[in-house]
């Protein structure tokens, strides 16, 4: 074995192992994959061509082949090795998301010109052999131009280590890093090499470097989605991000479908996201017909997220492809009942909104705020709408409602049917913003969550009901107890208990007048959950298990719970007009009678769902048929009326 190679042996299953480590592991997607999978295909070859003219040069049993053949190899390795350096240098330009200055053709211009520059070179060396000769006397010998070869190679290490400075606020630490060190190795090998010609290093550094780059830049769990294999979230935040820095003009098409929850569960994950992957090729191949770069990125559950680089592009030409690719690659669906619904909004930026925020927020809930009938929204008609600022200054205005104390306490009534009143109420919090109005819990209690801020307001609204218990004796009004929802982040809080016998003891306010409300979300989280449950059932505090048929529990479940009430979600009620819905509606009510439940039936909101529910045998009725939550002077005014009326009612009934 030729020891001046032993460095190229191992430098090539180096190379080997990285393009197979990079296809096995999905690192495919995106222009920074596959510029990366080019690098590592060229080095390969370089190598290949390296080892080859070494071994032939040196070897006389290759006869008259031998020079020409020694050719071949050399050529080939000066132009894939200086190749290398020239696409490492776009490579960082597509890692750091600049590669919009390459979309000026002064800019391609200027940074081709080194390499064709040594094109030239190459191509004039079999004529002038100014650059290197092979002979059958001398071997290899470089020639006075070689330095042409060296210098336009140096250029793209300077262009690349002046980008990569430039750039260095686009990357973490230890990304910039790495991509640094294919540099400080490279140029630390040729260094090495030009005082031990014998021992070629070079190739085997860059393979070390790149290898590097494979473990810390290109991270398959930071940029692929593992269930899709499509770009992830994650990598459509960091893209996001580089752009708002560097100012790239880019649109933003975001295909949401709506009903991709329920589609999958129905389907199953394999099949579901079968028909994912076949939408998203055609939306790249859409790309590639209308001659223009997108970057495709997933969103769980379904969310397609398209970043293209033609700021001019008209891309609500391509909605009706885009929705015909959905119906086509999708029709089999139709036999099973199944149908993807996509929404499709784009986002110009930086026009209209030029927040990362923004436009997070706007993908997310661009949907809820669009016409129903409607497939394709512009965000400039979303994001002036008073819904979406709402939306988009979540932030502020929950900021602001901690400060101020905005945060308000409601009361809905519950009707008894077998007492002819209203015996309990459930607490319900509101937020009234000095600026926006009253805004709806479904849009500040998510975002309240995202901030860790759910329990001081989850303690807010314990401390304001047993105020309030404390301060109208329930029993004058008729009520037995009140109702408070707990949060996930209250469950597993160790020091519910604690924080509920401070209260007790703040305000004496017995345990038989409060009714914790937990969601099946709450009922199964473990062990904290358990402990917490057991410890207020101590105490003497009751549970109710709220919105039951709309997730995963089952009549085995809640009959181990220590509920006293199950509480019916609207959805059970709005079927009850189909034949199918009233029936699992009346097997609903039936079984939790067997298990000695209590039910309150909730969103109750007409005179024949009350009366079908009465009939059902239902305990309590809980909607707008009766009362809308109402403030607590209102709620209180409100019993006063209505179940003194019952009292007479009661003694009218009973004397008859």
């Amino acid at each position: 074995m030729n020891s001046v190679l032993y460095f190229d042996y191992i430098a090539l299953p180096l190379y080997v192992v990285l393009l197979y480590s990079t296809f096995a592991r999905r690192m495919t997607k995106g222009r920074s994959s596959r510029l990366f999978i080019l690098v590592l295909l060229i080095s390969v070859t370089a190598t290949v061509c390296d080892i080859g003219m070494e071994s032939v040069i040196r070897n006389p049993a290759f006869g008259d082949i031998r020079v020409p053949l020694a050719k071949i190899f050399a050529y080939g390795y000066f132009l894939f090795h200086n190749g290398t350096g020239f696409l490492y240098y776009l490579f960082i330009y597509s890692i750091t998301n600049t590669w919009y200055v390459l979309r000026k053709k002064a800019n391609t211009l200027l940074i081709s010109i080194p390499f064709a520059v040594f094109l030239v070179a190459l191509v004039l060396n079999p004529f002038t052999g100014n650059c290197f000769t092979i002979t059958e006397d001398m071997g290899y010998q470089r020639g006075p131009h070689m330095v042409v070869f060296y210098a336009t190679a140096s250029l793209y290490v300077i262009f690349g280590l002046a980008h990569l400075i430039y750039c260095k606020r686009f990357l973490s630490v230890t990304k910039w890093l790495s991509l640094f060190s294919m540099y400080v190795f490279t140029y630390g090998a040729v260094m090495f090499q030009l005082f031990n010609p014998h021992l070629l290093v070079e190739l085997v550094a860059s393979a070390i470097s790149l290898l590097l780059i494979e473990l810390v830049v290109l991270r398959p769990d930071e940029v692929i989605d593992s269930v899709v294999g499509l770009m992830s979230w994650n990598a459509y935040q960091d893209t996001l991000r580089k752009i708002m820095i560097t100012k790239q003009a880019v649109q933003i098409l975001v295909i949401k479908f709506t009903n991709a929850r329920e589609v999958r569960t129905y389907l199953g994950e394999e099949r579901y996201v079968k028909y994912i992957r076949l939408i998203a090729d055609k939306a790249i191949a859409l790309g590639t017909l209308e001659k223009v770069h997108l970057e495709l990125f997933f969103e769980h559950p379904g969310s397609l997220y398209l970043i293209i680089d033609e700021h001019d592009f008209d891309s609500q030409k391509a909605i009706p492809l885009l929705v015909s690719a959905v119906e086509k690659y999708t029709q089999d669906l139709k036999g099973t009942g199944a149908k993807l619904d996509p929404k499709v909004c784009c986002i110009k930026f930086p026009d209209g909104l030029n927040k990362q925020r923004e436009i997070i927020h706007l993908g997310h809930h661009f949907a809820e705020l669009m016409p129903h009938d409607q497939v394709f929204i512009d965000a400039l008609d979303i994001n002036k709408t008073k819904e979406f600022q709402i939306i988009n200054n979540m932030n502020d205005i929950l900021t602001r409602a901690i400060k101020n104390e905005a945060f308000e306490v409601y009361y809905q009534p519950i009707y008894s049917i077998w007492d002819h009143k209203f015996i309990s109420a459930e607490a319900l919090l509101r937020l009234n913003d000095d600026r926006y109005g009253q805004i709806s819990p479904s849009a500040f209690i998510p975002e309240a969550e995202r901030r860790g801020l759910i329990l001081p307001i989850g303690d807010f609204v314990l401390d304001a009901v047993h105020k309030f218990a404390s301060q109208n004796e329930l029993e004058k009004l008729g009520l037995s107890y009140i109702e408070i929802n707990l949060s996930v982040a209250q469950c597993l809080e160790k020091e519910l208990p604690n924080k509920l016998t401070a209260l007790r003891n703040k305000y004496k306010v017995s345990p038989n007048k409060v009714n914790l409300e937990i969601t099946e979300t709450a009922e199964n989280i473990g062990n904290v959950m358990d402990d917490n449950l057991k410890a207020l059932s101590e105490q003497g505090y009751t549970f109710s298990l709220d919105d039951y048929g709309v997730g995963y529990s089952n009549i085995q479940r809640v009959s181990k719970l220590p509920l006293k009430i199950v509480k019916i979600d609207k959805s059970l009620v709005d079927n009850m007009n189909t034949p199918s819905g009233k029936s699992i509606m009346n097997n609903t009510v039936r079984m939790m009678k067997d298990i000695k439940k209590e039910l309150v039936i909730e969103g109750v909101e007409t005179q024949e769902d009350y009366e079908a529910l009465r009939k059902m045998g239902c305990d309590f009725i809980q909607g707008f048929y009766f009362s809308k939550p109402l403030p607590a002077q209102q709620f209180i005014e409100f019993l006063k009326k209505n179940n003194f009326q019952s009292e007479e009612y009661r003694l009218n009934e009973s004397q008859a």
